[in-house]
């Protein structure tokens, strides 16, 4: 089943794979949070090297981890849209793609509320407001992104077999 290319759980993998990269970064924030505190608080602030330590953590926060979510996103798009392009799935599948995209649907209502409670958590709060806002937006976003994703993946998957069909002339 994993050696499939383009089969219809790929959208509920997908979901998974968002949902544990938001919460390992969201995880990452914490650290960095804690360690930036520790140098700020203790006698490494004192240091001539304590201001580019703090810069660093600062940019870890704000740019690269969210850089890193969001290419990890996009690379996840794409190769689920260039799995869509190296299948060939006959149009009757339509029914099971569209019933997948309702099994991922309902999953991503409760992944989302698992991340929300997540981040609300007295730990979380400050992570989120200082580092985590594009983490934040896809996955309070999930469904408008899984409809998204899923209709560009089945304008590929189902598209090239019209397409390649009517100018064969040949059945489907």
């Amino acid at each position: 089943m994993l050696g499939k290319k383009g089969d219809a759980s790929s959208i509920i993998l997908f979901l998974i794979i968002i949902f544990f990269l938001a919460v390992s970064f969201m995880v990452v924030l914490f650290t960095n949070d804690i360690l930036f505190n520790v140098v700020q608080t203790t006698v490494l602030n004192d240091s001539s090297a304590s201001i580019s330590i703090l810069s660093a953590f600062n940019t870890v926060n704000t740019v690269t981890v969210q850089g890193g979510f969001t290419l990890m996103f996009a690379i996840l798009v794409i190769g689920m849209l260039l799995s869509s392009f190296l299948v060939r799935v006959h149009p009757i599948f339509i029914f099971l793609y569209i019933f997948t995209l309702g099994i991922s649907i309902f999953l991503a209502v409760f992944l989302t509320n698992i991340y929300q409670s997540l981040i609300e958590s007295s730990s979380f709060v400050g992570i989120n407001a200082s580092g985590g806002t594009m983490i934040t937006y896809i996955m309070q976003h999930p469904i408008v992104i899984l409809v998204g994703v899923w209709a560009l993946s089945m304008l590929v998957l189902f598209g090239k077999v019209l397409i390649g069909n009517s100018s064969s002339g040949g059945d489907i």
